[in-house]
Parts: C-alpha cells; structure tokens; sequence
C-alpha cells in the first residue's frame, strides 16, 4: 500500500477498526467523540471527501494525518505500516525475487513490554479530574507499558474478556489487541450495562452499585450483539441500563431493549439514563458535581 492508495481508505472505516463509532450524521459528515481524548459532546467530523477536522484542537487531514496523530508523530512510513496492519494486511509487499509460497509476515500495532497495577500519578491524577478515586481506580484498573511505531508509551488499562485492553491516557483514547466486551463478577441477579469503563467506576464512586455486582462495560456500541449473547449466558432477573445520552447511546439502549424484550420478555431492563438527563453520561454529571462541591 502506497499513500495514494492508503488515501482510498475509508476513514469511518478506520476508525471503527480503532473502536470509535459515528455520533451522529449531520448533512454529509459523520461526527465521532475524539479519538485523541475523552469527551461529552463529539467534535472530531469526517467529511465526504475523506478528511477529518477536530474542532477542539484544530487539527485536520487526511488518513495518514490521521495515523501519525494517534501514533503520537511516527513518520509516513510508520503511519502506512500502522495502517496496513489495522486493516490486516502484510506490512511488506513481495518482490519478484522472493518466492510466492514464501509466508510474509505481519507487523503487530503495539507490542505489550507489560501489565501491572496503576501506579503512575499522571494516570491516577486524570482520573481524579474524572472524579474517580484512587482507591476505586486501583482495585478496578491496571497500567500497561507498550512500544509502538519504536516509541515506549504507558496508559491505563481495562482488561476485556478477550485479553485486550482498552487504554486510555489524558489525552489518548484506544485499544490493545483483541476489542472485546468486558464482565465484571457475573453470577448476580441483576446485570448493569455501561458503554464506558468511566462511567462503570463512577457507577461506583456513587454508590449506584457495590464493587462487586455483575457488570458488562460495552467498550464499543458497535459489540451489542455481545452484550446480548453475554446477557443470555449470565441468566439474570433484571438489567440496567446507564448508556450515554448522546445519538450514539440513545440508538444502542432503545437496541438492546427491544432485542431482550424479543429474546426474554419476562426479563426486567430498567433505564438509568433520565438520572444524569441534562449530559452526555454518568461521569459528565458527576464531573459536574465535583466541581460544584469545590468551589
């Protein structure tokens, strides 16, 4: 793949592969939450020719632009590679003189040096800003150290049911490896779905439910068929639902009712969300409230 070629690529396309799906359609653009960062209200757009614009920053480009700002400024040639990989093709293209049957192999998109407790204070510090204690962020989430593109970065991380990771840092929001659901302490009778880790651990901060009730976190809207699957498996009595609010969260809870009330209709599904009514998610009100306390 050259960068002509690499430019054909879709960029919606791209950025589901990294986990983020559309917020809504507006005319002819698609607006996404930031990949670069958590936020309430989505800023990032991608137009009809293939290019992105994101609001809060002014940053804009195209897909390569795109790979290099993720990947934290690796070169076009790192960005191709990224991207080849992303979309699992070979990072290296035969040449005549290497034989057909020969295996090429594979460029991985981040090599995992290791997984361990959140220790760092810059992580604990940006969930504090989230209003998520120390004490909870420990016992919930863990720090990985991975290499990409030849540069060492470190993040927090939540563990899916699949071994991968969703990563977040202040400024950074993806994933490592295999994007999965996440199920927290199955075996409770009733099983509370959240869309994001942050609002799991805000669920909690609050008081909503004990640190050890069942839990499923989405990690993606677009892995709702597997909430399902996982609902079914985990046979409970009652489900609650504390999605966003936004276009996005909205389309998947009215999804998930309609789709459990078709495949279990004796089953209870309560909806959380007109509790934090006036904002995009749990942890924007509570965000809201901490700084109300402190000042």
């Amino acid at each position: 793949m050259n960068i002509s070629q690499a430019k054909q690529v879709p960029l919606v396309d791209v950025l589901q592969r990294l986990g983020h799906t559309p917020a809504y359609r507006r005319g002819e653009d698609l607006w996404f939450q930031s990949p670069f960062r958590q936020e309430s209200e989505p800023s990032f757009k991608v137009n009809e020719n293939n290019y992105w614009y994101d609001f809060a920053t002014g940053e804009h480009g195209d897909i390569i632009d795109l790979m290099r700002a993720i990947r934290c400024g690796c070169t076009v040639k790192e960005a191709l590679a990224e991207l080849r990989s992303l979309l699992g093709q070979p990072v290296a293209e035969a040449t005549p003189q290497m034989k057909a049957e020969a295996p090429v192999k594979k460029q991985s998109s981040a090599e995992i040096i290791g997984v361990g407790p959140l220790q760092s204070r810059a992580l604990l510090s940006y969930l504090r800003s989230r209003g998520i204690s120390e004490q909870v962020a420990k016992a919930n989430l863990q720090e990985v150290r991975y290499k990409r593109g030849g540069n060492d970065y470190f993040a927090i991380a939540f563990e899916n049911d699949a071994g991968g990771f969703e990563i977040r840092t202040e400024k950074f929001k993806g994933s490592l490896q295999s994007k999965a659901i996440t199920t927290r302490h199955p075996g409770g009778d009733t099983v509370s779905v959240f869309e994001g880790f942050t609002d799991w651990l805000t669920a909690m901060e609050r008081r909503h439910i004990a640190s050890d009730d069942t839990a499923i976190v989405m990690n993606s809207a677009a892995l709702k068929a597997a909430v399902i699957e996982q609902i079914k498996a985990l046979a409970p009595t009652s489900v609650s639902l504390w999605l966003d609010n936004d276009a996005t969260g909205s389309q998947t809870k009215q999804d998930l009712i309609e789709m459990l009330s078709k495949d279990r209709p004796q089953l209870k599904v309560t909806d959380h969300s007109t509790l934090y009514s006036e904002f995009n998610d749990l942890n924007a009100l509570h965000m809201e409230e901490q700084k109300r306390f402190q000042r």
